[in-house]
């Protein structure tokens, strides 16, 4: 059963390191195409009063979602490097899944903003936005209290 799971967790990895660079290498091809960096013309529509607005909601989406992807790939080799040692909960993976908060939440906000870097005039406020922060803060709880308990286990032992 050990072996098995080991397995799964190896591959389930190797599709998170995969998606996160097909998904990192996608957010800079839309980032550039925007700008238009490559092309003939940007398919970004800049307005002089709000171009502040416009440049941080395009640089942060890139950069947070970029940032998002290498966590996600992070949290996972950490796990297969943790569960060779036959431990799950460990600092590092909570230093990670800590972090993802703000930036999931800077992701998100900027993402659902994008229409603004293309002309739309109105800032939009997802509820999506609220509340799978809230779900990853409780996440990271929960893994807060496994490490502990590990930690506990590991004195007691």
């Amino acid at each position: 059963m050990k072996m098995q799971s080991s397995k799964l967790m190896k591959w389930v990895t190797v599709f998170v390191i995969f998606f996160g660079i097909v998904n990192m290498l996608i957010m800079l091809f839309q980032a550039e195409a925007a700008l238009g960096i490559w092309s003939e013309e940007a398919l970004a529509k800049w307005d002089e009063t709000i171009l502040w607005l416009q440049m941080s909601i395009l640089a942060g989406r890139t950069i947070f979602g970029l940032a998002l992807n290498v966590l996600a790939m992070l949290f996972m080799l950490n796990s297969i490097r943790f569960i060779r040692r036959s431990e799950f909960f460990s600092k590092c993976n909570e230093f990670v899944l800590w972090w993802s908060v703000p930036v999931y939440f800077i992701f998100s906000f900027c993402s659902g903003n994008m229409d603004i870097v293309y002309g739309v005039r109105y800032l939009n406020v997802n509820s999506d936005t609220f509340f799978v922060s809230l779900l990853l803060v409780g996440i990271a709880l929960i893994y807060s209290a496994g490490v502990r308990l590990s930690e506990e286990n590991r004195l007691t032992v």
